[in-house]
């Protein structure tokens, strides 16, 4: 399952890529090929692992001129299927893809995978790929530093209300961005949760969080977490139309995270 989730993100990123060759070409009439390129490094303290994910995919664009393909989707719609634009996305396979010294194996098409990594905080990691046809594809990001959630504690209960929770976490030394969320512990559970990308180094958990859609308290436990992010990271099809990311020869993200340990807590 996990492995077909993948692909599906070889295939979505490749498909944001398409979009913005569209709006950037459009009118060129000519076919425009290129590499998409989304990896992560990341390493997680419950449990304990530390992985590399490399999705390498390439999106070729042609007959851009022509007036019969279906309306072009919005930037960042993932709902959109290969007719809404003329486009062909495919997975490469055979590539080399390198991490610092590691080589990271193929698992399937598009997608190479290595766990058990010697990741070391602070350290600088080089993405360095080679594509069977001689393409050459670098990046480059820091791991941010060990930090921690100071508030709320794991076990911690509390009172649903307005402005229902606020969290605070250590600061992260290289850290770009914090990704923060809180979710249902039940992945039955009708309630919305909540997300955000953030600088700073505490915020308030709005009380929709723990609602469902109808905006009715749904209580039970929930799982509070901060990620600490350097470089690229899933990025939309406007940033990528915008910045092309932060990948040289190719566009797309790379980027490391540190994810700490969660928070369970309880909401009445």
């Amino acid at each position: 399952m996990r492995m077909e989730k993948a692909q599906d993100r070889v295939r979505a990123a490749a498909a944001l890529l398409a979009l913005a060759t569209v709006a950037l070409f459009a009118g060129c009439g000519e076919q425009f090929s290129t590499i998409v390129v989304t990896a992560q490094v990341a390493k997680t303290l419950d449990p304990e692992s530390n992985t590399a994910s490399i999705l390498v995919g390439k999106a070729t664009v042609e007959n851009i001129a022509r007036d019969d393909w279906m309306q072009t989707p919005a930037p960042g719609d993932t709902t959109f299927g290969p007719g809404d634009f003329p486009a062909k996305v495919e997975q490469l396979d055979n590539a080399t893809v390198n991490l610092n010294s590691e080589n990271l194996p193929k698992r399937i098409p598009g997608v190479y995978f290595k766990a058990g990594l010697a990741l070391a905080y602070l350290q600088r990691y080089d993405l360095d790929i080679t594509t069977q046809d001689g393409k050459h594809v670098t990046a480059h990001a820091y791991l941010p530093d060990s930090f921690s959630i100071a508030s709320p504690q794991d076990g911690d209960s509390v009172r649903y209300g307005t402005d229902t929770l606020r969290a605070a976490w250590t600061s992260s030394e290289s850290c770009e961005t914090y990704i923060v969320g809180v979710n249902p512990a039940d992945s039955g559970s009708t309630a919305q949760g909540w997300s955000n990308s953030l600088t700073d180094t505490f915020c308030t958990v709005p009380a929709s969080a723990f609602q469902d859609s109808s905006g009715n308290l749904v209580p039970g436990q929930y799982v509070f977490g901060v990620t600490a992010v350097n470089g690229g990271w899933n990025k939309s099809g406007l940033d990528l139309l915008l910045s092309t990311g932060n990948v040289d020869g190719a566009v797309g993200v790379f980027g490391c995270a540190v994810y700490p340990r969660p928070a369970t807590i309880s909401v009445r």
